[in-house]
């Protein structure tokens, strides 16, 4: 068995608009983990970008709205690592177009939930509250 048929892959959205420099691909891996994020997400689309002298990279449009660009800080995935979260947008915006869910996909429960914005230099809440 190859590695191209031990991953499972999904269908990607094509981009509306592209130039003679932007690949988009057909399919890939069902999720994405970034090495700077805290959340495993959901790929809508996919393209290779060759627009620079120093070579290609990669730009993915995630389910929830978020985009990525790059070329070594992504890794394709069939299934979340057990102790990862996925994107609960991503998840849900996944399911409102018809696709599979990530537990099917994984075969087993995935973790989906979300990240916090906390303040850290100050107590919004008690100045909320202060405020007439």
């Amino acid at each position: 068995m190859s590695v191209r048929e031990a991953v499972k892959e999904v269908p990607l959205e094509r981009p509306m608009k592209t130039d003679n420099r932007e690949s988009p691909w057909a399919s890939c891996a069902p999720f994405v983990e970034n090495s700077r994020g805290t959340l495993i997400h959901r790929p809508r689309s996919v393209s290779t970008y060759n627009i620079h002298p120093t070579g290609p990279h990669i730009g993915i449009h995630f389910w929830c709205g978020m985009h990525v660009s790059g070329g070594k800080n992504f890794t394709f995935l069939s299934a979340p690592p057990k102790d990862r979260i996925v994107c609960e947008r991503c998840e849900a915006a996944a399911a409102a177009n018809e696709l599979p869910p990530a537990d099917k996909l994984a075969g087993r429960h995935v973790h989906k939930g979300r990240t916090v914005a906390v303040a850290t230099c100050c107590d919004i809440e008690r100045e909320t509250k202060e405020q007439p």
